[in-house]
């Protein structure tokens, strides 16, 4: 197998290696791999975790082939299937979930060999390009799921982001209100074509008088930050005494410093979510059901041979695109 290895800007190499299949996985021939500009920025910084160790193939969105026949699984060679980034571990009898390109190496190669319950088959009506944003969706569910909100009730969703665009079209889907913050007027564009109706800016909004009048003075319910530039102290700020602001997504996880003066004042429940793991197929049947719009969230289209100079590009515009769309086939 080759995949690219992206330890910083100076020492992006594609590496070759014997790739193991290992039991209970399935050896899947890539076909699209989806990554982020700030992805790529991340790992042209070679970025280490609290051990020291950095993973250094980026990709957790991916669509690719069956390359060996697996009866126990039910996918026949060739099936054309998405891979789901969430993997289930334990860590001292503990159920954990590390994601693929972020946690470990991820899915940038011509091949990868993932765990069964990771491969779901894509219906013929769901193409690559709206495929490989699943996984978005699923994370949404979860961070959807794992607040008190309701029907009616206003989100503010900090971050035009992916995670972001796609969280406000479920939040619309669930009879939810969001408010979508953002600097990036042409993200907020393409949110108010999908129908999100509220749509702050910073460079020109104030963001609490902006909230207090949509929401008839009580502030918003709840909020969720998903990063991309925006301060993060808006996701405490928008929201009423005792709401609830869920930290969402991968970006965030680069470190942002937190004022808690905010969360103590009006007692705000905190909650991270990181993995949309147990969604994958609901996210699925969203996109076939076309609940949730993808076209505008491919920013650049390349061929494999080409990461090293959207790497470079990337690591200067971090911002530049939702999503960068890979061939490797």
């Amino acid at each position: 197998m080759k995949a690219w290895h992206i330890e910083n800007l100076n020492r992006i190499k594609l590496v070759e290696s014997v790739l193991p299949k290992r039991e209970g996985e399935i050896k899947l021939k890539m076909s699209k791999v989806a990554i982020s500009s700030t992805d790529f920025a991340y790992f042209a910084a070679g970025e280490e975790d609290e051990h020291g160790k950095s993973v250094v193939v980026p990709g957790h969105s991916a669509v690719a082939y069956v390359s060996s026949e697996d009866s126990a699984a039910g996918l026949k060679l060739g099936a054309r299937v998405v891979v789901s980034p969430f993997v289930r571990y334990e860590e001292h009898g503990v159920a954990k979930v590390k994601v693929l390109g972020v946690d470990t190496d991820g899915l940038l190669g011509d091949f990868a060999s993932v765990p069964e319950e990771n491969v779901y088959a894509l219906p013929d009506g769901i193409p690559d390009d709206e495929a490989i944003f699943a996984e978005y969706i699923a994370l949404g569910n979860n961070v959807l799921n794992s607040m008190e909100a309701d029907k009616g009730d206003f989100v503010v969703i900090v971050g035009a982001s992916t995670l972001g665009l796609v969280l406000s079209q479920l939040a619309l889907y669930y009879q939810m209100i969001p408010i979508l913050v953002d600097l990036d007027a042409e993200k907020l564009a393409l949110a108010a074509s999908w129908g999100v109706y509220y749509l702050l800016n910073p460079t020109y909004d104030n963001l609490e008088r902006r909230v207090e009048e949509i929401t008839g003075g009580r502030m918003a319910e709840a909020s969720v930050y998903v990063g991309d530039g925006v301060p993060f102290d808006c996701a405490f700020r928008l929201v009423k005494d005792k709401g609830e602001v869920v930290v969402a997504g991968y970006s965030v996880r680069a470190g942002h410093n937190a004022d808690v003066a905010d969360i103590l004042a009006k007692q705000l429940r905190v909650i991270g979510v990181a993995d949309g793991y147990g969604e994958m197929s609901s996210a699925i049947n969203l996109l076939a059901n076309r609940i949730v719009k993808t076209e505008g969230l491919i920013g650049a289209r390349i061929g494999f041979d080409e990461v090293p100079e959207m790497v470079e590009q990337c690591a200067e515009y971090p911002y530049q695109y939702n999503k960068i769309l890979i061939t490797v086939d």
